[in-house]
């Protein structure tokens, strides 16, 4: 007889179901017989073929279409022949023993109905909605008012996530997250399966209510451990989540709380509605504040036209006008794509509209004369609405460059535990944030990796291979929770690609590459920017290093060796990124000139190779830009301050 039938619902998260189904079998330590289901709700990544293969003795069963949770389960339900079924999710990883430890522990407890394991995140900290309460006025009335977070150790106010109670002891408590649930399959069959009126959120919240009015006990069992990837598969970000997850509350009131008081069940709808409208209005504000601070800063932009034409600040027909002609020039925003999540930044977008918008606005004075009060001052805010809401988006972008390519060459400390080696390619080397520790050592000893990552200040920790032990994972996990150090566990037979953490490097073939260094533009645009940038050095610095040099006797400093090239830049004979000047595989018809600073100067260390240098700098003449050329520049000028 099978002891456990394991269920996990797929939907295109591949690598984490196979880590997933991986730590199953090496958390049964004790052999039982088991039977692991696998419903792939149709998912686009080859998730079912992968594991078919991978794992022949798992039983996948396809749908044709996304089923949702409650659906795609009680399908592996009704086949499931265990004695106890664990409702498992994807983004999960057991620890050893955890079969033992969960049939020991209901088998000694009468009445069992469901239990759960402590769910560790992968920052460390526990997963709140591992243990609950049901939604009643008593618990939902706190959270609705927040007051759960402001008083999370109180019996009255913490009932939602019962977060007065001790992580690490035994609890019967109300409800328990569906992403662990072991269940006799006696009580599955009397209790019921999931309601297949769930699509997603609340069907693990409705089976614990049935159960519970079965007679049956719910436990937290924190004696077993498990990793949660929360969210992997169901990103929180979209209004999807809300439709869902407010959508089920307001399914599970309606069907369990129907004998409730009239007033009872209006004050929990109404306390589901606001918080679901709270939801909306949080992420609508993501989606809608670039238009709200170009309303303001067109409204600013009139007001200081206005002041400035007429001395007076607007008055009830300028107003209403001026109203107008934000409206107009918001709906021309809107019809040209700038507020799109791919424009709502762009300068070019917004300074097009912005034109557009002019000439609509100047033709309301021609037409309705009525509201031709100034065309100055049309004109004027025109030019403060480009200044301002450029200005706020070049902030934005600029900051945002920074962020992305790394200008401030900020570093995390990533431990990488285990024998495999990251894989970087150039474009990764070159913005990387990450300065990697390799800990290798025999035997993986815990005490070790733990004094490792508190010495080296680790801020990230990567598992390749079975190096260490699924317990030994989860303590280190639960060891520094406290400092916020996040973990990461590498599919097993996946290699350790750099860009999945937050491409092997390429062996690119000169005769296939059309290199951007030769294209006519992008010469042009390096010499524009080194004439104009060289000639303002030249007013301005050259002469103060050349005098200090002179009187100091200071000749040979790396700083006033590279000032000196200042004049062969405006000759058009250096850039001011290229080439290094010791470069002994120099061919300009490819590489470019050589330069003040570059890509290959920023990653010289002495230990590269002849073929890892070569690698730099036909990257750079591939991927040549006036923007890359800046961010070159920007790294070499923080890399020479921070010497």
């Amino acid at each position: 007889m099978i002891d456990v039938s394991v269920i996990i619902v797929n939907y295109n998260v591949k690598d984490l179901v196979d880590n997933c189904i991986a730590s199953i079998y090496k958390s049964n330590s004790a052999s039982h017989s088991l039977e692991i289901f696998l419903v792939d709700n149709n998912s686009v990544d080859g998730s079912a073929d992968h594991i078919e293969k991978t794992y022949p003795e798992v039983k996948v069963i396809r749908n044709n279409k996304n089923l949702g949770f409650s659906k795609a389960n009680n399908i592996a339900l009704k086949q499931a022949s265990g004695k106890y079924v664990l409702i498992l999710n994807p983004d999960t990883v057991l620890e050893e023993g955890t079969f033992r430890k969960l049939i020991d522990f209901t088998e000694s407890n009468a009445k069992t109905g469901a239990v759960t394991s402590k769910l560790i995140l992968g920052n460390g900290r526990l997963d709140k909605a591992c243990k609950r309460s049901f939604p009643k006025l008593s618990v939902a009335l706190p959270r609705m008012l927040g007051l759960s977070k402001l008083f999370p150790k109180s019996r009255i106010f913490g009932k939602y996530n019962l977060t007065y109670l001790d992580e690490n002891e035994t609890a019967e408590v109300e409800a328990i997250c569906g992403a662990f649930m072991f269940i006799p399959k006696h009580v599955i069959d009397e209790a019921g399966y999931f309601d297949e009126d769930y699509f997603m959120y609340g069907e693990d919240l409705d089976l614990c209510y049935r159960i519970n009015e079965k007679g049956y006990r719910i436990f937290y069992f924190p004696s077993v451990t498990t990793i949660h990837l929360k969210g992997e598969s169901t990103r929180k970000t979209r209004f999807s989540y809300v439709n869902n997850f407010y959508g089920a509350m307001r399914i599970f009131v309606r069907k369990n709380f129907r004998h409730a008081s009239r007033i009872l069940l209006v004050i929990l709808q109404m306390g589901i509605v606001y918080r679901s409208m709270l939801s909306y209005a949080k992420r609508t504000a993501k989606v809608i504040y670039p238009a709200v601070i170009d309303t303001l800063l067109l409204f600013a932009s009139f007001i200081f036209a206005v002041y400035y034409r007429f001395q007076i600040f607007p008055n009830k027909p300028y107003r209403f006008i001026i109203t107008v002609y934000v409206i107009v020039w918001l709906a021309v925003f809107t019809l040209y794509g700038t507020y799109t999540r791919k424009n709502r930044f762009s300068v070019i977008k917004t300074f097009n509209a912005l034109f557009i918008g002019l000439f609509i606005n100047s033709a309301i004075t021609y037409f309705f004369k009525e509201y031709a009060f100034s065309r100055e001052v049309i004109l004027t805010s025109t030019i403060w609405a480009i200044v301002l809401l450029l200005g706020w988006r070049s902030v934005v972008n600029i900051y945002r460059f920074f962020v992305d390519k790394n200008i401030l060459l900020r570093k995390v400390n990533l431990l990488v535990v285990g024998s495999k080696k990251l894989t970087e390619d150039m474009e990764e080397k070159f913005v990387s944030k990450y300065n990697i520790i390799y800990f290798n050592n025999p035997g993986y000893n815990y005490e070790e990796i733990k004094e490792t990552i508190i010495i080296k200040h680790v801020n990230e920790v990567v598992f390749t291979g079975d190096v260490l032990s699924n317990r030994d994972i989860l303590k280190l996990m639960w060891t520094f929770r406290e400092r916020n150090v996040k973990f990461k566990i590498v599919p097993s037979g996946n290699e350790l690609i750099l860009s999945k953490l937050r491409g092997d490097i390429e062996n690119p073939s000169l005769i296939e590459i059309e290199y951007n260094i030769n294209n006519k533009l992008n010469i042009f645009s390096k010499w524009l920017f080194d004439f104009l940038m060289s000639t303002m050095l030249i007013v301005t610095v050259y002469p103060v290093v050349k005098l200090y040099s002179f009187i100091s006797g200071n000749k040979d400093s790396r700083f006033v060796r590279k000032v000196s090239l200042l004049p062969y830049i405006w000759m058009n004979k250096y850039s001011f990124v290229g080439v290094p000047v010791w470069y002994e595989e120099y061919d300009s018809e490819y590489l470019g000139k050589r330069g003040m600073t570059g890509l290959l100067q920023l990653h010289s260390d002495g230990s590269l190779s002849k073929e890892e240098e070569s690698k730099y700098m036909l990257y750079y003449a591939k991927n040549q830009s006036l923007l890359f050329d800046i961010e070159i520049l920007l790294k070499s000028l923080i890399l020479n301050y921070k010497k």
